[in-house]
């Protein structure tokens, strides 16, 4: 027998479409969610993870977004590197 340790194309090209749809309809979700500010946020997908970057008004809104996302049937991680500024640091410079 002989063992090969890669992929057809077909199922990469079809893993891309699948990152690609889920990428839509995350953006889709957060866009929806009336709760969440999505102006700000991008979305991009890597092997069903959702990787959520940008800025948000609050820690209540980026978690949010994550909750948002993760329960997208098919996504099998969130990554978080959604920002919000702290209102205690604001002016507080030493």
């Amino acid at each position: 027998y002989i063992v090969h340790n890669e992929a057809p194309a077909s199922w990469i090209s079809a893993g891309a479409e699948v990152d690609s749809e889920l990428a839509e309809r995350v953006s889709e979700i957060l866009h929806g969610d009336c709760l969440i500010d999505a102006a700000k946020i991008s979305v991009r997908v890597m092997n069903r993870t959702v990787y959520l970057e940008g800025a948000v008004n609050s820690e209540n809104e980026r978690n949010m977004a994550y909750q948002d996302a993760i329960n997208i049937f098919g996504v099998r991680n969130v990554v978080n590197y959604l920002t919000f500024s702290c209102p205690y640091l604001r002016g507080n410079r030493m």
